[in-house]
Formats: structure tokens, sequence, C-alpha cells
């Protein structure tokens, strides 16, 4: 465990977060010493990418009233956990769009600032390459990544929105808009990359659906 303090926050990093980087990575893949470079650089820009989406949850949150934050990254992403904070709806609906809205003003930083990346980046130049390699990576992830986050899926930030938003008397409708999500991203992500990971990350999100599931009718009840 990697723990260490930024902008005053505790920030810890699990084992299983570089785990999960490397494989996204394409560890399992790597050969040469090209790849293994391949496979550090996309480490470096998820680390980069996960940090700064939540340090925007952590500054949002702060800003909003909570009095302590902390910053984990481990095997399913990053997480910023409050600690004694009480957000109002519109503070916690707030507070959860500005995750993604960091990540995609880092994704238009890089977009912006590739514009100036010389010809040879592209082209060339190995060096050059592997900064544009990163480029491209950084903008990947934070644009496709939080169209995905985005969706009404719990517990990612777009299903913590749509809770929100619907209020705690309709944490069913919720559950049931994110078992629906879920289920058409799972189809149209195995028609598209043929991946079991991904199937694995949907049922991890279904499982985790379920027992709110399950949870808020023991509570109705």
């Amino acid at each position: 465990m990697i723990r260490f303090s930024l902008f005053k926050i505790p920030v810890s990093i699990h084992w299983m977060f570089w785990l999960l980087a490397a494989f996204l990575g394409g560890a399992f893949r790597a050969q040469s010493p090209e790849d293994w470079q391949r496979v550090m650089v996309f480490m470096l820009a998820a680390f980069i990418s996960i940090l700064i989406h939540e340090l925007g949850h952590a500054f949002a949150g702060l800003k909003l009233g909570a009095p302590r934050v902390q910053i984990s990254l481990h095997g399913m992403g990053g997480l910023a956990q409050f600690d004694g904070a009480s957000f109002t709806r519109k503070s916690r609906i707030l507070m959860t769009a500005a995750g993604p809205g960091a990540s995609i003003a880092l994704a238009v930083l890089f977009l912006f600032l590739v514009r100036f990346l010389p010809a040879e980046a592209i082209e060339s130049s190995y060096a050059w390459g592997t900064t544009a390699y990163f480029v491209r990576v950084i903008i990947f992830i934070n644009i496709f990544w939080s169209i995905i986050n985005l969706m009404p899926i719990l517990p990612m930030d777009g299903g913590q929105i749509l809770l929100s938003l619907l209020g705690p008397s309709r944490v069913k409708l919720t559950c049931i808009i994110s078992f629906m999500t879920i289920g058409i991203l799972a189809f149209l992500l195995w028609t598209i990359t043929q991946s079991f990971f991904n199937l694995i990350i949907m049922a991890f999100l279904a499982s985790y659906t379920w027992k709110l599931y399950q949870s808020s009718d023991f509570h109705e009840s």
C-alpha cells in the first residue's frame, strides 16, 4: 500500500490498482521492451487520470462543506471518502459531477496541447512516439471512461447522480434503471470487444445493484 498526501488530502494506492492498470495496458500481451514501455506509460496515464478524477470529487466536497476527505485508488478504480460529511441533494449531485468534470477538463487540456506537438511526435522519433502514446491514452481514458462513468449505473457517478435526483424513496427505480443499462452496455461491449474482463466488470456492477435493491426492499418491509 502506497500512502502520501496531495494538497493536504491523504491518498492511498492499493497494489491491485497497479495490477488492473497493467492488465488494461496490455501487460499480458507484452513481449518486447517497447511493449513494456507502453504498459508503463498506460499505467502512468491511468494513475494521473483517476487521481485527477478523485481530486475533482474531493475539492468539490471540501468546498461544499465536508470537513475531511481521503482518496483511495484500488482494484476497481478510485474512491473519494468524506468523513463526517452531510451533503444536501444539490451538493451531492455537484460533488459527484465534479469527478467526471475534472476528467473531461483534463482531456480538453490535452486535446489543446496536442496541437503543439511537432509532426515527428506521430511519424518518426521513438521518444516523441512515446509522448504521443501517453497523450492519446490520457485523452482516451478521460473521454471514454467518463462516458461510461456517467451512465446511470450504480455505483458509478452517473448512477449516484440519478439516485440523488430521484431521491431515497426511489432507490428501487434507480436499481431497475441501473440493471437495464448494465444489460445494454454488457451486450454492446461484448459485441465490440469480445472481452470477458468487461463482462466481469458488468457482473460486479450488477451484483452491487442487486444488493442495493435487496437492501431497499428490506428497509421498506
